[in-house]
């Protein structure tokens, strides 16, 4: 069951004593973050307000509505962090969920793990508590685990949908990652970055997923999308809003250096990026977003690349200009 740190929340709101409060989390924990948040309100005494946008990660703040809606505090429930703070003032409240995850683990011995000896483990916010436990677990069957050091923004053995860097400093000494939860998102963003066997445990279902298969399909079309964005003429370069997802400048460097090959670039501004909303640029043949590098994944009717894909774009129209 999942459950917030709400200790954490209390102590905040003792400290603060706002009189308005803006709380956002993600669609799956709302039903409970109104319940406990909104007693709290009864308690102490404040205002609060939930965000009804969508809410995908720590990159996915609500500081803008925070001002315009002119609250003293602004909450993000349900990500976490190596820091308590993130953005320009927004504060993070953990939730963890103590689903058991040895019955999981029994289930990948028995399945799949026997093929390998030295195995790093990672995991979200939820969960990072039970890695310890998961470590202790499989180095009693012999196995040699590795999880990795804090790189922050990431906690010990974290990983984000589009961050890594624990397991990266751990990749060498591996022979595949054990990832515990049920995002397979996560487990295939891993796969895709660091090219070693990712296998999804999840708590849940006790499910035991090698995600290669999956992995390696949407690499495919993600290469697919990229040498169909060299056939376009007219690139749109998307900005992305949100406020952890906010790069002007690159966004720029590349619209002068699409330019500069003779291709026509348009800039586009962006809080949330669709198919239906990308299909309105009806000229537009192929587009480059600047915000989360793993919105190309998604199914579009046009091209749609990452700022690494971008840059990869320039080299090769520069190449075949020359």
């Amino acid at each position: 069951m999942l459950e917030l740190d709400k200790a954490t929340l209390a102590r905040l709101i003792e400290e603060k004593k706002p009189e308005r409060v803006l709380v956002n989390c993600p669609p799956g924990i709302l039903v409970k973050c109104i319940e406990i948040v909104s007693s709290m309100a009864e308690e102490y005494g404040f205002e609060v307000i939930f965000s009804g946008e969508p809410c995908y990660g720590i990159c996915d703040l609500a500081e803008n509505e925070a001002f315009t809606l002119d609250v003293d505090l602004s909450i993000h429930i349900g990500h976490s962090a190596s820091s308590g703070i993130i953005g320009r003032s927004t504060y993070l409240i953990e939730a963890y969920d103590d689903v058991d995850v040895i019955p999981v683990l029994k289930n990948a011995l028995e399945r799949c793990l026997i093929e390998y000896k030295r195995l790093g483990l990672c995991s979200i916010g939820p969960h990072l508590h039970k890695l310890e436990e998961a470590k202790s677990f499989l180095e009693s069957k012999y196995f040699e685990v590795f999880v990795g050091d804090e790189v922050p923004p990431l906690k010990k053995g974290q990983i984000f949908g589009c961050n890594f860097s624990t397991c990266t400093k751990i990749a060498s000494r591996v022979d595949a990652f054990i990832f515990v939860g049920s995002s397979r998102f996560h487990a295939i963003g891993l796969y895709n970055s660091l090219e070693k066997p990712v296998i999804m445990l999840d708590p849940y279902t006790r499910e035991v997923v090698s995600v290669e298969k999956e992995a390696l399909a949407i690499k495919k079309r993600l290469i697919f999308n990229f040498y169909k964005a060299t056939e376009a003429q007219k690139i749109g370069i998307i900005v992305g809003l949100k406020e952890g997802q906010y790069r002007i400048e690159e966004a720029f460097h590349l619209y002068k250096e699409l330019k500069k090959v003779g291709r026509k670039a348009i800039m586009i501004a962006m809080r949330e990026i669709t198919n239906d909303k990308l299909n309105e640029f009806r000229d537009i043949e192929a587009f480059i977003e600047t915000a989360c590098p793993r919105i190309g994944e998604d199914f579009f009717d046009k091209p749609v690349i990452s700022l690494e894909y971008g840059h990869k774009l320039i080299e090769y129209l520069k190449r075949d200009k020359s």
